[in-house]
């Protein structure tokens, strides 16, 4: 059995795992444009070729996938080239669909755009455009700004679906665009943070469950791998890339783990860098007390940084989300043990490095926003739960005592959701005012 774990490119189909409900939501939520945010190697990339290999696997499907890569983009020209290139690839899915691709090599980005709109919507479908490394429209910004102009115009008419990948470095748009006499870029953009995986999908991603065949793992080291890597996808399939054997027998198993094991090489950590490089001032300054630490409180946190309550909270809220930080018993740690043993490590360079082109300003802005859209997103999965509760309840009734053990399974499944949610939604906006369902 060869080692199964992949940590150098992206996944999808039986190899990328979990985040079904986030892929759902992207694909039938009201937003026409969205901006997923995360750090790197978090899954961006391979999120959006999951959804592409989605749609091409459902031919009720209205939408259909455009996948775009921006990241050598500078101006106009490179986004109409890219842009054609990326439609050329797909030949067989746009000649299908009566698109002649030929004639879109001489237009701009807007022309292709408007061309693939209108000539899928006479086929009654509608463009899905999956936009990655979308931090290269800051270049754009700087070299081309009419173009973006132009750009976001045809992102945010309505008449087809975008949803765009980028760092949180991307806020920078924002500023550039502070010209504008229309609103910023960004605007308009529904904001949804990619963290990680549920505790579910990360076992059957250690024991590479959707595969032929499973890999043989302890429950300690089980446990072991989700302490450590705290979830993320790429620590997890990289830890796990490490303790992986082939035994005597051909099967694969996972070996205890090493100190040696959660060191970063030269690779991993230039993208901790990378992380690092895209936080605001106030960001850094919590990372590194919070190491400093090992666990500490938010009071503590707020009266040794000298950082209001409310602001504090919003910061903390926002680098939970992406994974820099992570809740336990009361107190804040380092996110993931990769992250926290390079922290401590580089902390005396790092300490040297405390301001940012990422401002506070904008960084606080962000999470506002995203608190908002995340309480909207919670409080419509809490009444679709409690919906689903109730119709399990009347089925349940109509069966009397004699309960299906599939059904009780299910209802026990949506209680506990239920109740996490709850919590979740209590935790960001202090609602009480809950129905149990």
């Amino acid at each position: 059995m060869r080692n199964p774990y992949i940590v150098g490119r992206w996944v999808r189909g039986d190899e990328h795992y979990g985040r079904h409900k986030l892929l759902d939501h992207l694909l039938t939520s009201k937003d026409q444009a969205t901006w997923l945010v995360g750090t790197r190697r978090m899954g961006k990339t391979s999120l959006l070729r999951q959804l592409e290999w989605l749609l091409d696997n459902d031919p009720s499907s209205i939408h259909v996938p455009l996948f775009w890569d921006i990241q050598a983009c500078e101006g106009a020209e490179d986004l109409a080239y890219e842009l054609f290139i990326s439609i050329e690839d797909e030949a067989e899915r746009f000649m299908a669909l009566g698109i002649d691709i030929p004639s879109l090599q001489a237009l701009d980005t807007t022309r292709q755009l408007r061309y693939l709109q209108r000539t899928l919507a006479g086929q009654g479908k509608q463009l899905l455009l999956l936009i990655d490394e979308a931090e290269a429209l800051i270049n754009v910004a700087q070299n081309d700004n009419n173009e973006l102009v132009r750009l976001r115009r045809s992102l945010q008419r309505g008449e087809h679906r975008t949803i765009l990948t980028a760092t949180k470095h991307l806020i920078r748009l924002n500023e550039l665009m502070r010209d504008w006499l229309t609103s910023p870029f960004l605007f308009g953009f529904n904001l949804v943070n990619l963290w990680s995986l549920d505790k579910e999908s990360t076992e059957l991603l250690i024991h590479q469950g959707q595969q032929n065949e499973e890999v043989i793992v302890e429950a300690s080291v089980m446990q072991e791998v989700i302490a450590y890597s705290n979830r993320h996808p790429y620590f997890t399939q990289y830890l796990c890339h490490r303790l992986f054997e082939e035994g005597n027998d051909g099967v694969g198993q996972l070996n205890p783990i090493r100190t040696e094991d959660l060191q970063a090489d030269h690779l991993l950590s230039s993208f901790l860098q990378i992380d690092y490089d895209h936080m605001s001032p106030t960001e850094r300054r919590i990372l590194l007390a919070v190491a400093r630490h090992g666990i500490v409180d938010e009071k503590t946190l707020g009266e040794e940084l000298d950082i209001p309550t409310q602001a504090l909270a919003r910061f903390i809220y926002g680098m939970n989300k992406l994974g820099y930080v992570r809740e336990i018993r009361g107190g804040w740690i380092v996110g993931n043990e990769y992250l926290r043993r390079w922290v401590l490590e580089h902390q005396h360079d790092l300490a040297q490095q405390l301001s940012s082109k990422i401002s506070d300003e904008n960084v606080d802005m962000l999470l506002q926003e995203g608190q908002r859209l995340e309480g909207d997103y919670l409080r419509k999965e809490l009444k679709h739960l409690q919906q689903t509760m109730e119709a399990q309840l009347a089925l349940g009734r109509a069966y009397g005592p004699d309960l299906p053990t599939d059904l009780a399974s299910a209802m026990q499944k949506t209680r506990q959701e239920i109740e996490t949610t709850r919590t979740q939604l209590l935790s960001l906006t202090g609602e009480r005012n809950l129905s149990a369902g």
